[in-house]
């Protein structure tokens, strides 16, 4: 097994819920191995009468981990096998959770189960688990409510991630961000103090106006089915987040909803 905890939630499903006196984690060995980053390699190539070859980038492979676990004192019958199938075999990426960091998510495939008995069927299920990337994420939703600000508020939104960003080599994290404007407010701007004063926002937006902006795609909806690009005080300043504390002031009433799944080695 790869987890220290006998609980976990597979496609929101409690390990405790699966078979009728649920099931346990079983050990093979004393020790407890898992990948925490994905296997990185160093893409770099030789230059002649250069004995330090020149460096390219990294590459990452994608996380796997093992999984065995036991119906107790219960026999894998063919409705149990039947129901634990249907479970882990989907052909696309299901939520993983262990109860070891509840709040960190991994997406699964199963690429490999196995029924490893006695010749009674008890026994145990071997599972191998392949996740969608070399990291976990940490989802989360922050919302602050500003709809009666009369002056510039700051407030603090700590971004705990430790993956930097794969373009610009830093701790940065682009999330996507709803903004509902309030009062009579066409303008508004958001100021990272944690991250050199780096300020976002719009202006000649109309009252009442909501955007959902994706950050990282680089991509605007509005409510009024305009295209408010043109309409960013700094085309190239998409909103972002560094490790950490982030301390941020906005200027107008609205409502803020950040929306975050951060990358997370753990």
């Amino acid at each position: 097994m790869s987890f220290t905890s006998e609980l976990f939630i597979i496609d929101g499903k409690k390990s405790s819920d699966i078979g009728v006196d649920g099931c346990i984690l079983t050990r093979t060995n004393s020790e407890i191995s898992r990948q925490i980053m994905g296997q990185k390699s160093v893409v770099k190539d030789s230059i002649r009468y250069n004995k330090i070859p020149y460096f390219y980038t990294v590459e990452e492979d994608v996380i796997e981990f093992n999984l065995n676990f036991s119906l107790l004192d219960k026999e894998f019958d063919v409705d149990r096998l039947f129901e634990l199938g249907q479970i882990f075999t989907k052909d696309h990426y299901v939520s993983f959770q262990s109860c070891d960091y509840l709040g960190v998510e991994f997406y699964v495939i199963c690429t490999s189960i196995e029924l490893v008995t006695f010749g009674n069927y008890k026994g145990w299920i071997s599972v191998k688990l392949q996740n969608f990337a070399p990291f976990a994420i940490s989802n989360s939703v922050i919302t602050k409510d500003f709809s009666d600000l009369t002056t510039t508020q700051t407030f603090e939104i700590d971004a705990k991630f430790n993956v930097q960003h794969p373009k610009y080599k830093e701790y940065y994290y682009f999330p996507k961000l709803l903004i509902d404007m309030k009062s009579t407010a066409t303008t508004i701007t958001l100021t990272n103090n944690s991250d050199g004063g780096r300020t976002f926002g719009f202006t000649g937006l109309t009252v009442l106006e909501s955007l959902e902006i994706d950050n990282e795609q680089k991509d605007i909806t509005s409510s009024t089915g305009n295209n408010r690009i043109n309409n960013m005080i700094n085309l190239h300043a998409w909103f972002r987040l560094i490790a950490g504390k982030n301390i941020l002031m906005v200027n107008v009433p609205c409502i803020l909803q950040f929306q975050c799944a951060l990358q997370v080695y753990i």
